[in-house]
C-alpha cells in the first residue's frame, strides 16, 4: 500500500486537527445510523414534526399533510417525515445536511433543530444551501383557515406552483 492510498475516517481526521485554523460547522451522520423517516424522500423534502406519543404523526395529521402535499403535486413518497422528539439534535442536523434541499418545520422551532438562526412562521429562509419553512403544528393549521392560507402562500412560492 502506498501513502497515496491511505484512507482516514473523518472522525480521526477531526481529532488530529482539532486546533486547525479552519473550523467547519458540518456534523457527520454516523455511517451505521438508520434513517428514521416516513416516506421515500424522492424530492429531498424533509418534514419535521414533534410528537411524544406516536412514531411519526397521528392519523388525522397525516391525512391533512397528505392533502397539502397533493395540492403541491407531491406525495408521501416525495418527502421524509421525521419526528424530532425521537432524535438527537446532532443526528438531526447531520440527517438534514445529507438528505434535504427543503425542510418544513411543523410545530418545531428552528433553534430546537440545532439551526443557529431563528425566523418567523411562514417565512422562507435560506440557510446553508437549503430552504426552511417554519409553521405551527399541523393540527393547528388544519383548524384555522387564515393560517392555512398563509401556509399555502408560502408553499406555492417554495414549490413554484
Amino acid at each position: 500500500m502506498s501513502l497515496n492510498d491511505i484512507q482516514i475516517k473523518s472522525s480521526l481526521l477531526a481529532d488530529l486537527y482539532k486546533n486547525s485554523l479552519v473550523q467547519t460547522s458540518a456534523t457527520a451522520v454516523p455511517e451505521n445510523m438508520q434513517l428514521k423517516y416516513l416516506g421515500n424522500n424522492r424530492k429531498n423534502v424533509i418534514v419535521l414534526v414533534s410528537h411524544a406519543s406516536v412514531p411519526f404523526l397521528p392519523d388525522e395529521e397525516l391525512s391533512f399533510l397528505t392533502n397539502v402535499l397533493a395540492a403541491c403535486k407531491l406525495s408521501i413518497a416525495d418527502i421524509g417525515i421525521i419526528n424530532v422528539h425521537a432524535m438527537e439534535q446532532t443526528n438531526l442536523q447531520g440527517l438534514i445536511e445529507k438528505e434535504a434541499k427543503n425542510v418544513l418545520l411543523f410545530g418545531v422551532e428552528p433553534l430546537a433543530t440545532g439551526l443557529p438562526i431563528n425566523f418567523p412562521a411562514f417565512q422562507l429562509q435560506g440557510f446553508n444551501g437549503r430552504t426552511y419553512l417554519q409553521a405551527p403544528a399541523l393540527s393547528f393549521i388544519e383548524n384555522d383557515k387564515a393560517v392555512k392560507t398563509k401556509l399555502w402562500t408560502s408553499l406555492k412560492t417554495l414549490f413554484n406552483i
